[in-house]
Order: C-alpha cells, then sequence, then structure tokens
C-alpha cells in the first residue's frame, strides 16, 4: 500500500496578503450611499420595530386559528368519548342473560356479579344503578365512600327522569306481540338508550342509561316497561386523563368559566343548557412569549445601537484583521484539535455532497463507524492524558493505512466516522478492513508502559444500506453495536437482520418496565454443593423473566438490556428480597445472590441490606453476595465504604466469574473476599489441556493463599467434578447436580449429596 501518512481532509493556510507594512488602515466610511450612519442606524432600528410588529402580529393570528382547531379537536374528542361510554353500556344492558336474570328470572346474586364487579373491571364508573319496572332501586354501587349508593340513584334518577321516561316509551311503543302471542322487541337500540351530562352534588356527570333488552333475543319476553341500567362518571381529573391519550395536550380540567389566560369549549347537558367548560392552555404561547421580551427587546436595541455606532467606526480597521483570520477559524471549526481529523459536523456537509456524486457516477461508497472499545478503561485505570495519547495514536494509525481521498472525521470522544470510494466488493472491504484492524489492534506504549487496545466497528455499504448519510450512519452503528454486543475487537458488515435484532432490544427494553410493574420475574435456584461432604450448602438466585407471550426468557438476553437501561438497581433490589423472602424458611442453607456494580454504588445499600435481613430474621453469615470482577474498574470511595460495612455486617462476600474480568492481586487483597467463583469457561475446559487444567490449579492455589474459598461453576461432567474434588475446589455447581428449578420444585437436601465414593476420594 503506498505511504499515506500525510494528514487526511486538512486545509492549507493561505497567507494573508495584508503584508505592507506601509499601508495604514483606511478609516472607516461615516456614510453609506450618501446617507448618514446615524440615519442608517435609525432605519435600521425602525426597520427592526416594523419587523417585530409583524411577527408578533401573525403569532396572534396564527395562535387564534390553532386555538379554534384545538376547541375542535377538544369537543370531538369529548363527544367521541361519551359515545364509546354509551357502546360500553350496551354491552352490558343488551343481552339474554341480563334480560333472564333481571326481568325473567330476578337474580340478585347474578346482578351484584355482573354490574358491581364485572362491569367494575372492565370500565372505571362512579355509580351504576339498576331500576326496575316501577322505576325503584333493584341494584346500586358506588366505587366512593361520600355518599350511599342509594342517596346517589335518587338524585340520577330525579336529574335524567325526563330521559328514563323516554327510554321506557321507546321500549313499550317497539314491543309487538307474534301470532302465537309471543312478545318481541322490534325496535332499535339507539331508542332505549341516551347519556346526559348533569349536575349532581354541584358536580359534572356525564350519565348513561339503558333499557335491559334481550340480543340477540329469541328469549320468552313480557310485556310492560323495562329495567334500566344507569352508570354516572364524574368528569374529574382522573377521568378527564383519558382523554389526553387522544389529545396532544397536557392540562385538562372542567371549570365553571374560561380563566384568563386559558381556552376551553362549553358542556352542555341534553337541553342546551351550559354546565361548564373543559379548559387548558393553548399549545401555542409564542405571542405571551414575545410580550414580555418587549422590555428587553428595547433594552437590547439602545445597546444595540449604542454598539453600532462604535461598530461603524471600527470596521474598516477590522476587515483586514478578520480577513486574515477567517481561515484559520473556518479550519479550527472544521477539524478536531486532538487528531486533525474533520469535525462531525463538517463530515456530514462534506460527505453528503461526495454520496450524491456517487449516486450520480452509480457507484459505491462505504462507511465505516469505529469505537476505541477500552478508551473508558484507559481513562479510569491511567488517567485522561494517557486516553487523550491512545485517542490520537489510534488517530495516526488510521492515517497510515487509508487513502488520500478518504474522509475520515472524529465523531466523539472515542469514535471516528471513515468514508471511502476505494472499496469495491464486500470482499475488498473485509481486506481492508482486516488491514485496517490489524494496526488499530497493536499494543499501544506510552512511558513504558504497554497498553494493549481494543476497536469494534460496523461497516455499511452505499447506497446498498442506505440511499443518504443518516440511513448510511445508522446502519453502520447497528453493526458497531452487534459487533460490541457479540465480540469486541472485531468488525462486523451490517445485514438487514440486524434490524431485527435491534428492534427486538427496543421491545424488550420497553416491556421490561411492565416486567417491572407486573411482577413477571421469577428466581430459579441451583444448588452449591460442599465438596468434601457432598451436602447442600447454599442455593444460588438466578433470575428468570417468564414473559405472558415470549415464555421464559433467558436473562443473558434481558439483564444486558436492562443494565444499559439504568435498571438494574430496581431489578436487583427485587432479587434480593425475594431471594431473603423465601430463603427465611430453610432451615440451614444459605443463598447466594449476584448483586450488580451500580447496586453497590447506590448510596444507603449496606444499610437496605441491613434491613432485609433484620425484616426476613436471616442470620447474615448464611447470605452471599456474588460481585463481578467489573467493580474493580469502577473502584470509589462509596464502594469501598459499602464493602467495609457489608462486612461489619457478617455478610459473605464472592468475586463471581472470576478470570474473565480486570481484577488484580492488590483488588482482591484490598476488598477481602470470601469465596472466589471460576468462570464456567475454565471448567468447562478440564481435561481438554494441559493449559487449562494448569489455570484452574492456579486459581484454586490462589484461592486457598488468599485464604478464600473456591467455587467450581458449571460442572456438567463427572471428570469435572473428580478434577475439583482433587484439586481442592471447596464447593461445586453445575447441572452435574442440578439446573436452576423455581422454589416449587427444589429437591430436598438429601438428594443433592454427592455419592459416599467421591466423598472418600475427596478425603
Amino acid at each position: 500500500m503506498p505511504d499515506l501518512s500525510g494528514k487526511t481532509d486538512k486545509l492549507e493556510l493561505v497567507p494573508s496578503v495584508a503584508h505592507a507594512a506601509s499601508d495604514e488602515p483606511r478609516p472607516a466610511n461615516s456614510s453609506l450611499f450618501g446617507v448618514s450612519s446615524g440615519v442608517v442606524i435609525l432605519l435600521m432600528f425602525c426597520a427592526v420595530i416594523f419587523s417585530f410588529g409583524a411577527v408578533l402580529f401573525k403569532v396572534l393570528v396564527a395562535e387564534r386559528e390553532a386555538a379554534a382547531r384545538e376547541t375542535r379537536s377538544v369537543a370531538r374528542v369529548f363527544e367521541n368519548h361519551k359515545q364509546v361510554l354509551l357502546r360500553e353500556m350496551e354491552r352490558y344492558a343488551a343481552s339474554n342473560a341480563a334480560y333472564q336474570n333481571i326481568d325473567t328470572n330476578l337474580s340478585p346474586d347474578w346482578i351484584k356479579t355482573r354490574f358491581g364487579v364485572d362491569m367494575a373491571l372492565d370500565f372505571a364508573h362512579d355509580y351504576t344503578v339498576l331500576l326496575g319496572r316501577d322505576g325503584k332501586v333493584l341494584f346500586s354501587s358506588t366505587v366512593h365512600g361520600t355518599e350511599t349508593a342509594e342517596a346517589f340513584s335518587a338524585k340520577v334518577g330525579t336529574s335524567i327522569s325526563g330521559t328514563l321516561d323516554t327510554i321506557r316509551r321507546n321500549y313499550v311503543d317497539a314491543l309487538i306481540r307474534s301470532g302465537t302471542d309471543e312478545v318481541r322487541f322490534a325496535g332499535n337500540l339507539t331508542d332505549i338508550s341516551a347519556i346526559d351530562i348533569v349536575e349532581i352534588n354541584k358536580r359534572p356527570y356525564i350519565v348513561t342509561a339503558f333499557a335491559i333488552v334481550p340480543d340477540p333475543g329469541g328469549i320468552e319476553m313480557s310485556f310492560g316497561p323495562p329495567n334500566v341500567l344507569v352508570s354516572a362518571f364524574e368528569i374529574d381529573a382522573a377521568h378527564l386523563s383519558n382523554l389526553l391519550s387522544s389529545l396532544a395536550l397536557d392540562n385538562l380540567k372542567f371549570a365553571s368559566d374560561i380563566p384568563v389566560s386559558m381556552i376551553g369549549t362549553p358542556v352542555e347537558n341534553g337541553a342546551g343548557s351550559v354546565l361548564g367548560y373543559l379548559v387548558w392552555y393553548p399549545m401555542s404561547q409564542a405571542s405571551r412569549i414575545i410580550l414580555s421580551s418587549i422590555p428587553v427587546l428595547l433594552l437590547s436595541l439602545g445597546v444595540i445601537l449604542t454598539v453600532a455606532l462604535i461598530a461603524l467606526r471600527q470596521n474598516a480597521n477590522a476587515k483586514a484583521r478578520l480577513a486574515a483570520r477567517e481561515q484559520e477559524a473556518r479550519y479550527s471549526a472544521d477539524h478536531d484539535s486532538l487528531t486533525g481529523f474533520v469535525t462531525r459536523g463538517f463530515f456530514h456537509t462534506t460527505a453528503t455532497k461526495r454520496l450524491i456524486l456517487r449516486a450520480h457516477q452509480q457507484r459505491d461508497a462505504w462507511l465505516v463507524y469505529l469505537d476505541v472499545d477500552n478508551l473508558k478503561q484507559v481513562n479510569d485505570i491511567h488517567g485522561h492524558t494517557v486516553g487523550d495519547s491512545l485517542v490520537v495514536a489510534q488517530a495516526e494509525r488510521i492515517r497510515s493505512v487509508i487513502g488520500p481521498s478518504d474522509l475520515v472525521a472524529r465523531s466523539g470522544g472515542d469514535e471516528f466516522l471513515i468514508l471511502t470510494d476505494r472499496w469495491e466488493t464486500p470482499e475488498q472491504a473485509v481486506r481492508e478492513a482486516e488491514k485496517l484492524f490489524e494496526k488499530l489492534s497493536q499494543p499501544f506504549d506510552y512511558e513504558g508502559k504497554r497498553i494493549e487496545t481494543s476497536v469494534s466497528a460496523g461497516i455499511a455499504r452505499f447506497p446498498d444500506h442506505g440511499q443518504a448519510l443518516t440511513g448510511l450512519i445508522r446502519a453502520a452503528d447497528i453493526a458497531l453495536q452487534r459487533c460490541k454486543m457479540e465480540q469486541k475487537s472485531s468488525f462486523r458488515i451490517y445485514d438487514k437482520r440486524m434490524d431485527d435484532h435491534l428492534r427486538q432490544r427496543r421491545e424488550i427494553r420497553v416491556e421490561l418496565d411492565s416486567a417491572l410493574r407486573e411482577a413477571q420475574f421469577d428466581l430459579f435456584y441451583q444448588p452449591i454443593i460442599d465438596a468434601r461432604s457432598g451436602q447442600l450448602a447454599f442455593y444460588e438466585a438466578l433470575i428468570r423473566w417468564r414473559h405472558p407471550f415470549r415464555g421464559l426468557v433467558p436473562p443473558d438476553l434481558f439483564l444486558p438490556i436492562a443494565q444499559d437501561a439504568g435498571l438494574m438497581p430496581a431489578i436487583g433490589a427485587w432479587v434480593l428480597e425475594r431471594a431473603l423472602c423465601d430463603a427465611c424458611s430453610w432451615m440451614q442453607t444459605g443463598v447466594s445472590v449476584n448483586v450488580c456494580s451500580s447496586q453497590i454504588q447506590m448510596p444507603g445499600f449496606a444499610k437496605k441490606v441491613s434491613l432485609l435481613l433484620q425484616e426476613y430474621d436471616f442470620p447474615p453469615d448464611r447470605l452471599i453476595l456474588e460481585i463481578t470482577e467489573d467493580l474493580m474498574l469502577e473502584e470509589s470511595a462509596q464502594t469501598r465504604e459499602t464493602i467495609v460495612r457489608l462486612r461489619d455486617l457478617g455478610v459473605g462476600l464472592a468475586i463471581d466469574d472470576f478470570g474473565t474480568g480486570f481484577s488484580s492481586l492488590s483488588y482482591l487483597h484490598k476488598y477481602s473476599f470470601d469465596k472466589m467463583k471460576i468462570d464456567r469457561s475454565f471448567i468447562s475446559r478440564i481435561g481438554e489441556d494441559e493449559e487449562a487444567d494448569m489455570v484452574v490449579r492456579s486459581m484454586l492455589s490462589l484461592a486457598r493463599v488468599m485464604r478464600m474459598q473456591s467455587v467450581g461453576e458449571g460442572v456438567e461432567t463427572e471428570a469435572q467434578r473428580d478434577f475439583l474434588v482433587e484439586a481442592g475446589c471447596d464447593f461445586l455447581q453445575g447441572y452435574l447436580f442440578d439446573r436452576p428449578l423455581p422454589l416449587s420444585e427444589l429437591s430436598p437436601p438429601e438428594s443433592l449429596r454427592l455419592p459416599k465414593a467421591m466423598r472418600s476420594a475427596g478425603g
């Protein structure tokens, strides 16, 4: 590859043409086209005032039109809402079951269950009353305790007495007798139902009334007035909140008059009388803001006038200096000061133009979205100076590989965008990306320190993966995120199936909120066996998600999403309390609970653990908190204080997944863990190669030296079990003993003991 070490997309500064030392700056002109500067400034002042007035007038007109549209929308939605309530009533009033249990054979229990329970659960209403043929109350209920249902029923009946008479009259008029003297209802449901707005106890209510009528019919009927089902819905804040879902408003209330600065639509009863208004603050408040800013505007204009007078005199002298610095300022604005690459804004402008040209030429282009994975770790461990040096070093490596026409931007603290048109095929793209990654994956030396580097990238192709720059960046970003989820320090070329994966993650993110609210999580327990005695020592609590549609969702699918969304403290708190609640009934067996870094770092975590231990009367020495190694990278005074307080409580601490993170001997010594859990990735390789066996033995030896008990995770074969027992592992856990099970399916401790022969072999 040719030497491409020259910096890419840098602009050469053009020397200033104003070098003649003998040329004195010309004085600023005091007039424009023969008009004095004072007159020019006055005209400008008048123009500003006129423009302000014109804008204010247009804003007022636009606000008036917007208010009219809002009023029509609210009135329409409110009317639709009333009809929805009436249709809901129809489901309960117009049915064969209702007629038979009320008119044919009166069943108080059925009425109470149907109208007092089922209907109340189906849609929220404040009062319900069932009026008999003679107008007397057969059943009434209320969700409030302020007034008896019977008293309220009397008030409702008085308020809509005319409506009830009309319904009964229409019902009787629609009854016919057949030749066999059978009575049938031949009318329309709209004639025997009504909805009105009335005032009861000085509060507005939507009252719906519906005659009890068979539907679909075909049952025995009697001739006479009907029973009538009536429901009342108070127009209060809770009721109006249902309307807000259909409106782009965040405030809506009922008032007797329209307050100042608000708009409203009248609420009328069936007789056309206005009972009040639905009022809200208009969405557009621009005129009020503009009017309130008039003093500031006038003050600003005064300042501007003063400054303008001074600026007119200094303008001529400043022109030469501004011209000399203009190109330098443009370069600084368009380029990153640390790497020399263009900024994100300049990249978007230039790349868009290039893609338009490539589209006209019917040629491809490629976009690489590159991320320095371990920059945050380097900043946390070595400091930001070393982190900046790493960014500069990676930028120089990128510059040494790219072509002279490639466009490179530093789009974020640890992110780069590369647009190239040199690659013709996906195969060439892979080859060139491999060369780039070979360069970027080399260790970085800083003042004698050897720092490992990790880079991930997503690659997208124009126009296949995006017809415009934004779509292309989105596709590359999706590929990058997929790469970071699967395996860092690598690259992926965008595939349309990645969109499905991203959509699934977003759906799960939304559904996690519901899972917390609706108690969809459950705990499974997996035994941890004493390797010497073969007896059950602990159960590890493992979270599962019983999704109503997806079934049992594995934790490795939803926990990373919860971690990114900041939900782990809430989920972790639930797991801890549920585990202690389950384990408090066990006689001797302890429970081991996973705790994430964000929980440990929350103020008051140790206090929360103490309160839970007291609440469930659980011995602290039977609780083990498993902490992953990533806590070591986020060490803080708060973390150290929490660890100390947990130790004072007597709670056991275990370092989880040991060997997969960033722990060191100093951290192990500082935190004094009680247990070391060796990750299943090491256990699974036991017996496959000598190196794996030596690594496990070394970990077990380290645990003994550090006075920690050891736990082997993921034991699935007898060979793995025998090796760990012989090597001195203290506890064993894995499918060889039992799979994780819900609390109701846990086996008795005796069934989890190891064979006698194995216990004897273990000493």
